[in-house]
């Protein structure tokens, strides 16, 4: 839909079984990306993928959560959330991964530990942060690294546990709002338009959102119920009142 209407997303196929999988991405150029067609907080989703073996690895994550798996290219840049509410941008936060970083001296098993015991951290949507898990598709990262979570990385050292930035699986995000381009809002709000969504809520991967639209990057996902708390609760700066604009409309 979003092509079709001169928006910007990315060149994929909709597989269901590991071989159409492995079709797919001989056929793309990568790195590529491999997510649950109709997934949610970003379950089973692998980004970076430069071989089969590891397209294959990445597709029998995805099917345990939809038999139907989307291999697409993937865009490199920051990872935004804009939500669009009665066909306005109404809040947009840079959201970051789960990580840690590392002292030199405990391991990232420990490190992650620690990260948990922040106040803000919660399970699921119980607080503004979701604690972090060591599920199988962190193991999977942390081999594609070279690393166990037994490794202790060197201070300073930041080691990201996943590659998609939801607050579901351990992410933090920012505010941007003030910030974001007149281009970029413009297809944010445009997008909301051809979907047909009053509450929407857009991933926008994109080298810088304070820059003019220069075709770089684009729409990776088109959310009906998009989560709140992390405009009413960001990291770093100004919340904002995404549920009053939901109520005003």
């Amino acid at each position: 839909i979003l092509t079709q209407a001169g928006l910007p997303a990315p060149h994929g196929c909709v597989v269901t079984s590991r071989d159409e999988a492995m079709a797919c991405f001989r056929e793309a150029d990568p790195p590529v990306v491999v997510k649950p067609l109709d997934g949610n907080q970003g379950r089973g989703v692998s980004l970076n993928l430069l071989s089969e073996e590891q397209v294959g690895e990445a597709y029998d994550l995805a099917s345990t959560i939809s038999r139907r798996v989307i291999v697409e290219e993937m865009y490199r840049g920051n990872d935004y959330r804009i939500v669009v509410v009665n066909g306005r941008m109404v809040a947009a936060a840079q959201r970051v991964p789960a990580h840690v970083w590392g002292d030199g001296v405990h391991t990232i098993s420990q490190l992650i530990d620690h990260a948990n015991h922040d106040p803000r951290r919660g399970e699921h949507h119980e607080k503004p942060l979701t604690k972090i898990t060591t599920d199988p598709l962190v193991m999977a990262i942390l081999r594609r690294a070279g690393r166990t979570l037994e490794d202790v990385p060197g201070r300073g050292e930041m080691v990201l546990l996943r590659e998609s930035a939801n607050l579901s699986t351990g992410g933090e995000a920012r505010d941007v709002t003030d910030h974001v381009h007149p281009s970029i809002r413009s297809i944010c709000e445009r997008t909301a338009r051809v979907v047909g969504l009053d509450v929407c809520g857009i991933d926008f991967v994109l080298p810088d959102i304070t820059a003019p639209w220069a075709g770089s990057g684009g729409i990776v996902e088109v959310n009906a119920a998009p989560g709140i708390r992390m405009h009413h609760h960001p990291s770093q700066g100004q919340p904002r009142d995404v549920g009053g604009a939901i109520i005003d409309m």
